[in-house]
């Protein structure tokens, strides 16, 4: 759900935009009106553009003829700024010289002397395009570091809100369902307990966590993830 993250774009470069792009991406393959998703889904970063794409087309759906989806799906995406940690990533992929030569030496580097641990380092070097010899990232850098300030400008929680009840008209609104990886340090009692107190906590919008996965809940818990999936968008038929 972030086509932005992944090519070059005019600015700004933020989270509306990544829908625009999402628009952009529907419309020539005829997912549009009554063809148009009834679900969407996104990880970390995902599940954030996930939450504004449904946000903007509950405001905004008559300008562009794609209907607000029924569920929205958002996989352990954390409110607020990000970690430290992504912006030590950020910076420390940054300092490496382009092309990369090979992607062992990449993963004993950001090791060794960024202090990463080994799946990280090892998510970080499957990030790359190219031949041998000659790697470089598939995302724009400048572009990445842009989106990852745009946090602090989305108001999670009250997007949350208005996305599960905030129209009269009950087919612009969208069921949202947050899963938390039960291993992720970043979900704060404050966090959840904000969470929990939007009014349409465990109507229209459902929280789950999966206890023994860390941020990557989708290899962690595939198969817990996906009956939730199952059962939940069963609903939307």
């Amino acid at each position: 759900l972030c086509p932005r993250y992944f090519s070059q774009h005019l600015q700004p470069h933020n989270f509306h935009s990544c829908v625009q792009d999402i628009f952009h991406t529907l419309k020539p393959l005829g997912l549009v009106g009554k063809n148009s998703p009834t679900a969407v889904c996104g990880h970390s970063l995902g599940g954030r553009i996930a939450l504004q794409y449904s946000h903007t087309l509950q405001q905004e759906q008559h300008d562009h003829n794609i209907l607000t989806p029924k569920q929205t799906w958002i996989l352990d995406s954390v409110p607020g700024t990000p970690d430290p940690s992504v912006h030590h990533v950020l910076k420390a992929i940054s300092s490496i010289p382009l092309p990369i030569t090979c992607k062992s030496t990449l993963i004993e580097t950001l090791m060794s002397e960024y202090k990463m641990n080994k799946a990280i380092a090892q998510w970080i070097a499957s990030n790359l395009k190219g031949k041998k010899d000659e790697y470089s990232w598939v995302f724009d850098l400048e572009i990445a570091n842009e989106l990852v300030d745009n946090f602090a400008d989305q108001n999670f929680v009250e997007m949350i809100h208005e996305i599960t009840s905030g129209s009269s008209n009950k087919a612009l609104n969208s069921t949202i369902h947050l899963v938390m990886a039960g291993r992720n340090k970043e979900w704060k009692e404050d966090i959840v307990a904000n969470l929990k107190s939007i009014p349409t906590f465990g109507d229209s919008f459902h929280m789950h966590k999966l206890e023994n996965a860390g941020h990557w809940v989708h290899v962690d818990a595939v198969n817990e993830l996906t009956q939730l999936m199952v059962d939940g968008l069963s609903d939307t038929r």
